[in-house]
C-alpha cells in the first residue's frame, strides 16, 4: 500500500446525505443516488465496485444487462464492465466502494476468493445477504460514516482504508459461502484447474516457486498448466507465482521491520543476492529502496 496517498486524501460534503472520500486507490460514496449527478454515463470501470442497497431499490445497468437491488441485496463488479445506469428509488438509500486491484491484492490470502467469485459470478454479480450478514454490512457502514465526519490525521485515514478493507472481506465471504462446493460443478474444467491452482500457490508460495512443482501437485504437465492458466486468467502460471511472490515482499518490507536478508531468508532465496536481483527485475528498485519510498513520513 502506497501510504503516501493518505495525506492527499479529500472529503467532499456535497449535502447532509452524501459525502465523498477518495485517495488514489480508494473511493467511498455513501448515497449512491448522487452518482448520476457526479459522474457522467456511460462509464468504463476500472475498479472492483462495491454496491450495497440499504433501503428502497436500485437498478443498474451494464454491459448488455440490468439488474435490481433491493434491501439486503449487494453487487460486486469487477473491472471491464460498462456502467450505463444508476437509477435509485425515491427511498433509496446504500453506500458504494471503489477499490483498485493493487488495493485488493495487498490482501494476499483473499485472493483466490476474489478470482472464484469473479469466475461464478460474471454474469450476475448479485447476491441476497442474509439477517446477520446485513447487519454486519451496516455496522460497518455506520463505523465508516463516524470516520468520514472527523477531521483526518494519518491514524484516522489507516482505519478508514481498514475499515473499506473490512467490508470488502465481509463481502468476499458473503459470495464465497455461496459457492461453497460449487466450483467443480458448475465451471469450466479450466476454470476449475485454475482456481486449485491459485490455491496452491497460497498454500505453498513462500517455499516454492517453479511451475513444475505446482503442475505435478495438481497432476498435470507443466505445459498444460501454463497454457489453461493463461487462457483463463490472461497471465502465465509463471506470472501468478511472482505476483504472490512480489506482494509478499512488500508486504514484509512494509509492515514489519524484518531485515532484507531476514525477508530473503523467510522466502526461502538462495542468497541475499539473488533476492535483490528479483525483486529489482520486477519492481523497478531494489528492496532497500521500496522500503524507504514507502515509509509513512513522520514515522
Amino acid at each position: 500500500m502506497d501510504t503516501s496517498s493518505l495525506s492527499q486524501s479529500e472529503i467532499l460534503r456535497l449535502n447532509n446525505d452524501f459525502a465523498e472520500w477518495n485517495n488514489s486507490y480508494l473511493t467511498v460514496i455513501d448515497s449512491v443516488e448522487k452518482v448520476n449527478a457526479e459522474f457522467k454515463l456511460p462509464l468504463k470501470n476500472h475498479t472492483v465496485l462495491l454496491i450495497v442497497c440499504i433501503k428502497g431499490s436500485l437498478e443498474v445497468g451494464y454491459d448488455m444487462s440490468s439488474v435490481e437491488l433491493v434491501p439486503r441485496s449487494i453487487m460486486v463488479l469487477l473491472p471491464g464492465h460498462l456502467i450505463r445506469k444508476y437509477h435509485p428509488s425515491d427511498d433509496f438509500e446504500g453506500f458504494m466502494i471503489s477499490s483498485s486491484i493493487a488495493n485488493l491484492a495487498n490482501m494476499l490470502p483473499l485472493m483466490s476468493r476474489i478470482l472464484v467469485c469473479s469466475l461464478h459470478y460474471k454474469e450476475n454479480p448479485t447476491i441476497q445477504l442474509d439477517e446477520e450478514e446485513f447487519l454486519n454490512q451496516v455496522l460497518f457502514r455506520d463505523l465508516l460514516k463516524h470516520k468520514l465526519a472527523r477531521s483526518k490525521d494519518h491514524f484516522d485515514l489507516l482505519v478508514i482504508n481498514k475499515l473499506c478493507e473490512g467490508i470488502f472481506c465481509e463481502t468476499l465471504n458473503n459470495y464465497s459461502k455461496r459457492i461453497h462446493g460449487a466450483i467443480n460443478a458448475q465451471c469450466s474444467r479450466g476454470d476449475a484447474l485454475f482456481y486449485k491452482f491459485i490455491v496452491e500457490i497460497e498454500n505453498s508460495f513462500k517455499q516454492e516457486r517453479s511451475v513444475s512443482y505446482y503442475a505435478d501437485k495438481l497432476c498435470v504437465s507443466p505445459k498444460h498448466l501454463s497454457a489453461v492458466v493463461k487462457d483463463v486468467s490472461g497471465r502465465t502460471a509463471g506470472e501468478w507465482i511472482d505476483y504472490y511472490v512480489v506482494n509478499e515482499i512488500k508486504r514484509l518490507l512494509t509492515s514489519t521491520d524484518l531485515s532484507i536478508q531476514e525477508i530473503s531468508c523467510k522466502l526461502h532465496f538462495v542468497n541475499q543476492s539473488f533476492f535483490g536481483k528479483y525483486f529489482k527485475s520486477h519492481v523497478g528498485m531494489s528492496p532497500r529502496d521500496f522500503r524507504n519510498k514507502t515509509l509513512l513520513p513522520g514515522f
